[in-house]
C-alpha cells in the first residue's frame, strides 16, 4: 500500500520521463545511391544531445516528421533541465506543424509547452536579471506565456483534462501573491478545477487529486490534504510527485514531525535525487537542533545532517529556494554575512512560497542585526512577519530586540507584553531573615523532600516561605526592576522545588524576567545559563516538553557568550548537563531519535557518561535493536555496582522470552534482583517491585489441580504481596506497588471490590498509563458492573494505537457479550441489543486483524449466540427483517466455524468447532420456522390492527356526529332563549306604558271625582252625608280606604247616570270580598297571599292558569297580592305612589307577560 517491496523500494514505481526511448530513431528519406532502403533513420542519444538543438530542428522540419520526435526530443532536453531548450524546440515544432489540420497533432504539442512554461515558471525569479526589460525572463512572463499556449489548446479541445489540470496548477501558481483577496480567489479557483476534474474521472485522477491536496494544504486544512494524500498513496504508491512529501508536510503543520520524517526518508529511498525530500529533512534536522544546547554532542550529530542534506539539495539546484535559505542561516551561525546575504536573497528571489520567502527576510534581519544595521534590521523583520500569512513569531522577537537596542523603550515593551511581569521591590531586613531561614532548611532537607524531614526542620520551612513570600509581596506591583529580588526568588524557588514545583517555576520565571528587562537597557547582560536550565527541567516535569526544549536550546546558545565574558567557565561541564537533559526531554517527549543524537553526540566528548550509556541503551533494548544486548553487556562490564545499570540489566531480563518455571530459584531476572537487594542496597525500590512482579507472573502460570499445587499457588502469591508492600513502606505513593497487590488480590482472593479501590488510585496516578485503565475495567467486569466497564475499556481504546487495539476491542466485545447474557434472564430485549453490540466489536476486532482464527472464532460464536437470543424473544419482540438479517448472520457463522476448524492453529479442538457448526444448521432450520411463524404472528396481528383502527374511527366519527348534533341543539336553546327574553322585554316595556297612561287617567279621574264629592258634602243634604260616614265605618283601616277610594272611583263612572232631579239610580246589589291572609301555594308570583273570592274563586284560577298557558291572551278578572309584591309590581311599572299598594285592580291582557317577567328576575336573583 505504501508503494514497499523487499528490499525496500518500489518495484513499479514510473521514473520521470519514462515515454522518451533508449534512442530516437527519425525516419529519413532515401538519397539517391539508395533508393530501396527505405529504412534509413537518424539516431539521436537521448542522453548525447547538442547544446545547440539548431540541426535537429532542421532535420525534423526537412523530414517533416510526426510531433511524438517533437515531443521526445524537447522531453529528452527537459529531462536533463534545459527547458529553455525544450520550449525553442516545441515552440519551432508548432511552427513546422502548423500546416496540419488534425488537432490530436497539435493538441499534445501545446500541452507539452503549456507545462513547460509552467515548469520554467517555477524555476525562474521574481525580478529581472541579466535580460533587457522586454525580454524579462521572470516567473510572471513565463506563467504569461503558459496562459497563451494555454487558451489556444482550450480553443483545440475545450473538454480535455490535461488542460483543466494545467488551469489548476497555473492558479495555484498564481495563488503565491501577497494580497489575501487575489490568494483565496486563485486558491477557490483552483480548488473547483480539481474537484471537477476528480468528479469527471470517478476519483481516478491522482493529479487532481495531488492538487487539491496543495490547495488544501495552502489554506490550511491540514487533516484534508493529509486525508487526501493519503488517498493518492493508497491508489497510486508509484505516484510521481511522490505524495509522501505532501503527507511529511502535513504531518509537521499537525505537529506530527517524527511521522513526517519518516514520510521522508520512504521518499528518499524511492527517489535519492529529490530534493526537495533533502530539504524538507534538512528542516526536520534543523528543527531538533533547535531543541538543544549548542554543544551538545547530539546537536553536532543533527546539524551535520541539515547540512549533508542541504548540500544534496543545493547541488541539485542551486536556485533551489529552501536550500538556499537553510544554508544562509548555517552561514550566518559562522559569520559568514557575505555568503549570508547572497543566498537569503536568491531564497526571496525565487520562492514563491510564503513561508521560505518570509525566512529570507528573516535571515536578512538578523545578517542586519548582528552587523549593527539596526533599520535594516527592524525593516527585514517586519517584512519577514508580513509575508507569512499570520505572522512569524520569530521575526516578531526579532523586532523586539531591534527596538531594544534601538532605545525604543514602549514599543519593546509591547512587543514582550507577553513575558513582562509584576516588578519586585524588598525590604532588606525580612529578605535577610527569610534567606537564613531558608538556608538553614535547605541544607538539612533530605532529598525525597520536605515530607521526609523532622517536624522542626518542617516548620522552619514554612517560616522561610511566609518571610521571603510577604518580601515578594512588597514589590510584586512595583514596576521598577531591582536586581536584588533576585535572590529572594532563587531561594523560594529552592523551597519550593520539591513540594511545590510549579510555585518553583514561577519563580524562576520572575528571576528570568528581571535579566531580560535589564537585558532591554544593557546589552552586557546575560540570563545565567544555570537559571535556565531549571526553568527547563521544571517544564519537564511538568510534562510540557516543547517549553522545556526551547529552553535548553537557549541556554547552550548562551554558552559561547558566557564564555567569552568569563575565560575560567567550565563550558564543557554545562554543555553536558544541557544536551542530557535535552536528550531526556526529548526521551520523554517520545523523540527517540533525537534523544539518540543527544546522546551520541554526548558520547562523542565524554565517552564514559554512565547515563547517556543508559539511556541508549533502554532505547536500543527497547527498539529491539540487535546491538541492544551487546550494549548492556557492556555497560554492567563497565558499571555493574551502579543501581541505575543494575536496574536496566533487570528490566532487559524480563522483557527475554522463557518458558514457563517451575522453580523461581533458576530464573536469572530472580538471580539479578536477589545480588542486588543483598549486596547493593536491600531497599532498593525497583529491585524489590521487580521481585513482586516476578512471583506474581510466576504464581500466575503455576497449576492449581491439586490441594497441593493450590497451597503453593496461594503462598507465591503472598510472597509477591510482601514485596510490594515493602516497596510502599519505603514509598507510600508508589503505584506500581499498589497495582501489583490489587492484582494479587484479584487473581488470590478474588477481592474485586476491594482491588477496585486501589486500582482507582492507581489510575489516578498513572493518568497516562492504558494498562491500569485496563486493570480497573477487568475487575469492573469481573463484578458485573457493565456501564463502568465498558467506560473504562473505551478509555484505554483511546489512549491505544488510536482505537484500533483488537485486544481491547476483544474485551469490549467481551463484556457487552457477558452484559448480554446476565440481560438475557429478565430483559431479553435489552439483551439481544448488547449482543449486537459485542458482534459489533467483535467485527471491529477482526477487521484489524484479518485472518486470525481466534478472532474469526469470536465473531461466529457471538453471531451463533445473536440468534439464540432472538429465538428466545416473544413474537411481538421481533421482526421478520430481524429474523432474517440474523439469519444471514448465522449462516457466516457457520461457514466461519468450517474455516476456523480446517486452520492451522484453530483456537479449539476442530472437532468442537465443528460440532458448534453443525450446531449451528440446526438453529438455522428452528430459526427457518420461527421466521415463518413470525410472519403469520405479523399477518394476524397486522390484520387486527386495520380493525382496530377501522372502530376506532368509526367511533370517532360517532362521537363527533354526537357532539355537532349537541352543539346544534344548544344553540338552537340559546337562541330560543335569547328570542323570548327579548319577547318578555318588550311586553314588559309596552305594559309599563300603557299602565303608566291608565294611571296617569285614573289620577285625574279620581281627582275629579274627590273635588265632586267635596262639593257635594258641602251642597248636599244630610242623609248623604250619614250614608257617608256609615260607609267609612265600614272601613277597618287607612289601607281599606284607600282601596274604597279606588273602588269609589269606578262607582264615580256611573255618576253620570244621575239625573238632573240629582236623583241616584238603582245599582245591583254587589258580593262582598272578604280579605283573608294565608299561605298559598306559589304560583308565577312572588307573593303567596292571595284575594279569594266567596263565589269565583276557583273561576277566577282556573281562568288565571289558562291566561297563563296561552301567554296572557286572556285577562285574569281579579288577582290581589301582598304589599310587598305590591310594591315590587309598582317599581317594575314606574309608580312609585305608596299609598296604592292595597288596591286590587283587573289587570289587562298584558298582566301575565309582566308576572312572567318577574317571574324571569326572581330566577336571575
Amino acid at each position: 500500500m505504501n508503494g514497499h517491496s523487499s528490499n525496500g523500494l518500489s518495484q513499479f514505481r514510473r521514473p520521470r520521463f519514462a515515454e522518451i526511448p533508449p534512442s530516437i530513431d527519425i525516419p529519413v528519406s532515401a538519397g539517391d545511391d539508395d533508393e530501396d532502403d527505405e529504412t534509413a533513420v537518424v539516431e539521436v542519444d537521448p542522453n548525447a544531445l547538442p547544446d545547440d538543438p539548431t540541426e535537429l530542428c532542421t532535420l525534423l522540419e526537412n523530414e517533416n516528421s510526426p510531433r511524438r520526435f517533437w515531443m521526445h526530443i524537447a522531453l529528452a532536453y527537459a529531462k536533463h533541465s534545459k527547458i529553455d531548450t525544450a520550449i525553442e524546440i516545441m515552440s519551432k515544432g508548432l511552427q513546422a506543424r502548423a500546416s496540419v489540420a488534425d488537432r490530436h497533432e497539435k493538441l499534445p504539442m501545446l500541452n507539452c509547452l503549456t507545462w513547460l512554461f509552467l515548469q520554467r515558471s517555477r524555476e525562474a525569479g521574481k525580478n529581472a536579471s541579466g535580460f533587457a526589460a522586454a525580454e524579462a525572463k521572470t516567473k510572471e512572463s513565463y506563467l504569461q506565456l503558459a496562459t497563451q499556449t494555454l487558451n489556444e489548446s482550450t480553443r483545440l479541445d475545450p473538454s480535455a483534462a490535461v488542460n483543466s489540470l494545467a488551469r489548476g496548477i497555473y492558479s495555484i501558481f498564481k495563488a503565491s501573491s501577497q494580497n489575501p483577496n487575489e490568494r483565496n480567489h486563485h486558491l477557490e479557483l483552483a480548488l473547483k478545477i480539481f474537484d471537477d476534474a476528480i468528479r469527471n474521472s470517478r476519483g481516478g485522477n491522482m493529479l487532481a487529486l495531488m492538487g487539491k491536496a496543495r490547495v488544501l494544504y495552502a489554506r490550511k486544512r491540514y487533516d484534508k490534504a493529509l486525508e487526501c494524500y493519503q488517498e493518492v498513496l493508497l491508489k497510486r504508491p508509484d505516484m510521481d510527485p511522490d505524495p509522501r512529501i505532501g503527507i511529511g508536510m502535513c504531518f509537521w503543520m499537525l505537529g506530527h514531525k517524527d511521522d513526517a520524517k519518516m514520510a521522508w526518508e520512504r521518499t528518499l529511498e524511492i527517489d535519492p535525487d529529490s530534493k526537495v525530500a533533502h530539504s524538507l529533512m534538512a528542516a526536520y534536522y534543523l528543527h531538533v537542533t533547535s531543541t538543544m544546547p549548542e554543544y551538545d554532542p547530539s546537536w553536532m550529530n543533527n546539524y551535520r545532517q541539515v547540512i549533508d542534506h542541504t548540500q544534496k539539495a543545493y547541488k541539485l539546484d542551486k536556485n533551489f529556494p529552501m536550500a538556499c535559505a537553510t544554508f544562509a542561516s548555517h552561514f550566518f551561525s559562522k559569520k559568514g554575512y557575505q555568503q549570508c546575504e547572497s543566498l537569503a536573497k536568491k531564497a526571496i528571489e525565487y520562492s514563491d512560497v510564503p513561508g521560505i520567502t518570509s525566512d529570507g527576510w528573516y535571515i536578512l534581519g538578523r545578517k542586519a542585526h548582528a552587523e549593527g544595521e539596526l533599520s535594516t534590521a527592524l525593516s527585514c523583520y517586519r517584512k519577514s512577519d508580513q509575508t507569512r500569512e499570520g505572522g512569524w513569531l520569530p521575526a516578531k522577537i526579532g523586532v523586539g530586540q531591534v527596538q531594544v537596542l534601538m532605545k525604543d523603550i514602549p514599543s519593546a515593551k509591547l512587543t514582550f507584553e507577553a513575558i513582562v511581569q509584576e516588578n519586585p521591590k524588598c525590604q532588606e531586613a525580612k529578605t535577610i531573615l527569610g534567606t537564613l531561614y531558608a538556608h538553614e532548611v535547605l541544607s538539612a532537607v533530605p532529598r525525597s523532600g520536605f515530607a521526609g524531614s523532622k517536624d522542626d526542620i518542617t516548620e522552619l520551612h514554612k517560616k522561610a516561605i511566609f518571610l521571603l513570600e510577604g518580601v515578594r509581596n512588597i514589590w510584586r506591583n512595583d514596576k521598577r526592576t531591582d536586581p536584588a529580588n533576585e535572590a529572594v526568588l532563587l531561594t523560594l524557588a529552592r523551597l519550593y522545588e520539591h513540594d511545590q514545583p510549579e510555585k518553583s517555576l514561577l519563580c524562576l520565571q520572575a528571576v528570568h524576567q528581571i535579566y531580560m528587562e535589564v537585558k532591554e537597557t544593557d546589552e552586557d547582560v546575560l540570563v545565567p545559563i544555570q537559571l535556565l536550565n531549571n526553568i527547563a527541567t521544571l517544564y519537564w516535569h511538568q510534562e510540557k516538553y516543547s517549553k522545556a526544549r526551547e529552553l535548553y536550546q537557549e541556554a547552550l546558545e548562551a554558552i559561547p557568550l558566557h564564555k567569552e565574558k568569563d575565560e575560567h567557565l567550565d563550558s564543557d561541564a554545562l554543555a553536558t548537563t544541557l544536551t542530557y537533559n535535552l536528550g531526556r526531554c526529548e526521551e520523554a517527549a517520545g523523540n527517540f531519535e533525537q534523544a539518540t543524537k543527544h546522546y551520541n553526540q554526548l558520547l562523542q566528548f565524554h565517552d564514559d557518561y554512565v547515563d547517556a550509556n543508559m539511556r541508549l541503551t533502554y532505547m536500543a533494548l527497547r527498539n529491539t535493536s540487535p546491538e541492544g544486548p551487546k550494549m548492556i553487556s557492556k555497560l554492567m562490564q563497565t558499571d555493574g555496582n551502579n543501581l541505575e545499570v543494575r536496574a536496566l540489566n533487570g528490566w532487559y531480563l524480563s522483557k527475554q522470552k522463557r518458558k514457563p518455571l517451575v522453580n523461581i530459584a533458576e530464573d536469572a531476572e530472580q538471580r539479578h534482583y536477589k545480588h542486588s537487594l543483598q549486596h547493593y542496597d536491600k531497599h532498593d525500590r525497583f529491585s524489590l517491585t521487580a521481585m513482586g512482579n516476578l512471583y506474581l507472573h510466576t504464581a500466575r502460570e503455576m497449576p492449581r489441580a491439586t490441594e497441593s499445587d493450590k497451597e503453593k499457588k496461594r503462598k507465591t502469591y503472598e510472597k509477591a504481596v510482601e514485596f510490594f508492600d515493602k516497596v510502599l513502606q519505603l514509598d507510600p505513593k508508589n503505584a506500581y506497588a499498589a497495582q501489583g497487590i490489587a492484582i494479587a488480590m484479584i487473581e488470590d482472593k478474588k477481592e474485586l471490590r476491594g482491588a477496585v479501590g486501589i486500582l482507582t488510585k492507581v489510575r489516578e496516578t498513572l493518568a497516562n498509563d492504558g494498562h491500569a485503565v485496563v486493570n480497573l475495567g477487568h475487575c469492573l467486569a469481573g463484578l458485573e458492573q457493565w456501564g463502568r466497564a465498558i467506560e473504562m475499556y473505551e478509555t484505554a481504546l483511546s489512549k491505544h494505537n488510536q482505537g484500533r487495539d483488537p485486544n481491547i476491542l476483544s474485551c469490549l466485545g467481551r463484556v457487552w457479550y457477558a452484559k448480554g447474557k446476565k440481560e438475557s434472564k429478565m430483559e431479553k430485549e435489552k439483551a439481544f441489543e448488547s449482543m449486537k453490540n459485542s458482534l459489533e466489536y467483535a467485527k471491529k476486532a477482526l477487521d484489524i486483524v484479518k485472518e486470525n482464527p481466534v478472532f474469526m472464532f469470536n465473531v461466529a460464536f457471538v453471531q451463533s449466540e445473536l440468534v439464540s437470543q432472538i429465538l428466545q424473544l416473544n413474537e411481538n419482540q421481533r421482526t421478520v427483517a430481524g429474523m432474517e438479517a440474523a439469519a444471514k448472520e448465522l449462516d457466516e457463522a457457520v461457514q466461519t466455524f468450517k474455516t476456523v476448524a480446517a486452520h492451522k492453529t484453530p483456537p479449539y479442538p476442530p472437532k468442537d468447532i465443528e460440532a458448534r457448526a453443525s450446531m449451528g444448521r440446526t438453529t438455522r432450520n428452528k430459526l427457518d420456522r420461527a421466521i415463518a411463524t413470525q410472519k403469520e404472528y405479523e399477518e394476524r396481528n397486522a390484520a387486527k390492527l386495520a380493525e382496530a383502527r377501522k372502530r376506532r374511527e368509526e367511533d370517532i366519527k360517532r362521537r363527533q356526529a354526537e357532539m355537532e348534533e349537541a352543539r346544534r341543539r344548544e344553540e338552537e336553546k340559546k337562541a330560543k332563549v335569547a328570542n323570548e327574553r327579548r319577547r318578555i322585554i318588550e311586553q314588559a316595556r309596552e305594559y309599563a306604558e300603557r299602565k303608566e297612561a291608565e294611571e296617569r287617567e285614573r289620577d285625574e279621574r279620581e281627582e275629579g271625582a274627590k273635588e265632586g264629592r267635596r262639593r257635594k258634602r258641602t251642597e248636599g243634604e244630610g242623609g248623604t252625608k250619614g250614608r257617608r260616614r256609615r260607609k267609612k265605618d265600614f272601613v277597618d283601616s287607612d289601607e281599606e280606604l284607600s282601596g274604597e277610594e279606588r273602588r269609589g272611583t269606578r262607582r264615580s263612572r256611573s255618576a253620570a247616570a244621575v239625573g238632573e232631579d240629582g236623583e241616584e239610580p238603582k245599582r245591583p246589589a254587589k258580593k262582598r270580598k272578604k280579605l283573608t291572609r294565608g299561605k298559598a301555594a306559589m304560583g308565577n308570583f312572588k307573593s303567596s297571599e292571595m284575594v279569594h273570592s266567596s263565589d269565583d274563586e276557583d273561576e277566577e284560577i282556573t281562568r288565571m292558569e289558562t291566561a297563563i298557558e296561552t301567554e296572557g291572551v286572556k285577562r285574569r278578572k281579579r288577582v290581589a297580592v301582598s304589599d310587598d309584591e305590591d310594591d315590587e309590581m309598582d317599581d317594575l311599572f314606574g309608580d312609585e305612589d305608596g299609598d296604592k299598594a292595597g288596591d286590587v285592580e283587573m289587570q289587562d291582557q298584558d298582566a301575565p307577560a309582566a308576572a312572567t317577567m318577574a317571574d324571569d328576575d326572581d330566577d336571575d336573583e
